[in-house]
């Protein structure tokens, strides 16, 4: 699909998943466009978890309630590796940016290749039970954080659409 026609016939999918799998394949294609975004002084702080087992999907559908990760055959988790810049080696947002830049070209990968899926990232920030044990779960080290949680898979329900937007002249203003 053409570049801006897939931008805007990308859209978040909340139903459930037809159990049909998602080939290797494709799902390294879509981290790999992940792992091509900009990321902060190249630091690339993103980390991807690819989900495939029955053992890993159902540890996590146990902490994660929501029909698409109840339903999708795989599910990526979007994880950032705390940075630390400057001279004083501050904390950093940097990961943040990185991360959300890896996820919107993961978005796009994933409609390009024909599938849905909807971001996914209440429980992972705002919610620090989740955080441990979701964390747990991956072994993940302390330095680390899951994101969001992009279940990906091909939608039950088809047709469908990105809401509308905004009018152009209220979001943009040409100085």
């Amino acid at each position: 699909m053409e570049f801006f026609d897939l931008v805007k016939a990308r859209y978040s999918y909340r139903g459930e998943f037809e159990s049909t799998p998602v080939p290797k394949e494709d799902l390294e294609k879509i981290v790999t466009a992940g792992i091509h975004a900009p990321s902060a002084g190249n630091a690339q702080s993103q980390r991807f978890y690819i989900v495939t087992s029955d053992e890993m999907l159902a540890k996590i559908r146990e902490v994660f309630n929501h029909k698409g990760v109840d339903t999708a055959p795989a599910l990526i988790l979007l994880v950032s590796k705390l940075l630390k810049f400057g001279p004083e080696g501050r904390d950093s947002v940097f990961e943040l940016q990185d991360y959300g830049a890896a996820a919107q070209n993961v978005l796009l990968a994933i409609a390009d290749l024909g599938y849905t899926t909807v971001w996914t990232d209440g429980q992972t920030n705002f919610n620090k039970d989740f955080q441990e044990k979701i964390s747990a779960i991956l072994e993940l080290p302390e330095d680390t954080k899951v994101r969001a949680v992009l279940p990906v898979g091909i939608p039950k329900d088809k047709g469908g659409a990105q809401p509308p937007r905004k009018p152009f002249d209220e979001l943009v203003k040409f100085l």
